[in-house]
């Protein structure tokens, strides 16, 4: 049941959450009332309809972070094998992408993407979290300045959502020296059933090894990853969106 509230872009009526769990009225409500009791859901007094509520939301801040580390570790550790590049697992918080894991390289020389503090419009996991905003917050986004780093630096606004409405479109984006002249990235999201995102599958890797195409080229395994991932993180027997 909370599944399917959750699922929802509105809120729901009792009568439509047991009709999509599968579960009589009477039912419906007595699990409904411990839900709410248990502040896992809310029912607002004046239409009656639930949302999730703020107690589900602390439940998967204790437990979440590490059930995802150990789901996604085998995808990043075949990722960072494949490719003996720096692979990283990222999760926003706010308009911040935080580093939970990471698969390093071999190689002597290699980026250490923890390390860096990367402004959402010049780094590849920024802009794929960028294209998934809902438009007004994107529009407030776009009309506030944006700091030039390099000359790859995009600071025009409508160039800007350009690249980002590509980056829907193919599932991944890219960052060539844009904030830095010495490294480049590609990150792909990991979306719940509903297209909205969970995590960020990344590659960072030194330019002076890759060209934009050639670091481009690495969508292809990097996409299978990250299919691979939102296979373990959605539940089972229910579509992707």
């Amino acid at each position: 049941m909370l599944e399917e509230i959750a699922a929802g872009d509105s809120p729901v009526s009792a009568s439509e959450i047991a009709a999509r769990a599968g579960v009589n009225r009477g039912t419906a409500w007595r699990l409904l009332a411990t839900l709410e009791h248990f502040q896992l859901v809310e029912r607002d007094p004046a239409s009656g309809r639930y949302t999730v509520g703020w107690g589900a939301a602390r439940i998967a801040a204790a437990g979440s972070t590490p059930a995802l580390i150990r789901r996604a570790r085998p995808v990043l550790e075949r990722l960072g094998a494949e490719l003996d590049e720096n692979c990283y697992l990222q999760v926003a918080s706010g308009t911040t992408l935080l580093v939970l894991d990471e698969v390093r390289s071999k190689r002597p020389v290699k980026v250490e993407l923890a390390d860096i503090e990367v402004p959402l419009h010049c780094g590849s996991a920024g802009k794929i979290f960028l294209a998934h905003l809902p438009e007004e917050e994107l529009a407030e986004f776009l009309e506030s300045p944006m700091e030039r780093f390099t000359p790859g630096t995009i600071t025009d606004p409508a160039a800007l959502r350009a690249e980002l409405e590509a980056v829907r479109h193919q599932g991944y984006a890219v960052a060539y020296a844009e904030h830095l002249p010495e490294w480049g990235g590609i990150t792909s999201v990991t979306c719940d059933v509903q297209g909205r995102p969970l995590a960020y599958l990344n590659i960072t890797v030194p330019s002076y090894r890759y060209t934009r195409e050639t670091l481009t080229a690495l969508s292809q395994p990097l996409l299978a990853a990250t299919k691979d991932l939102e296979h373990r993180l959605n539940p089972p027997g229910r579509p992707s969106a």
